[in-house]
């Protein structure tokens, strides 16, 4: 039994929301993993390589490296 025109519902309508920050501009979404990256490397590698040694800092590093190039181009 095919439905009728009065009987037929078109979408939903959402919500409005609250308080809801408003979206980033594209460029700052991109670029605030850049800003990210260099913080970590100018204040995170010359501290661990303080705390825990050359050879630790190089590895972390590398592999924190990888890890978050990884996450960040995964959906490219």
């Amino acid at each position: 039994m095919a439905s009728s025109p009065a009987t037929r519902r078109g979408p939903r309508a959402r919500p409005a929301t609250k308080g809801k920050a408003p979206a980033r501009p594209d460029w700052l979404a991109r670029w605030w993993k850049v800003a990210l990256l260099v913080a970590l490397v100018t204040l995170g590698l010359p501290l661990a390589h303080a705390m825990f040694g050359e050879i630790f800092a190089l590895l972390g590093g590398a592999v924190l490296f990888g890890f978050l190039l990884g996450r960040w181009t995964a959906g490219l």
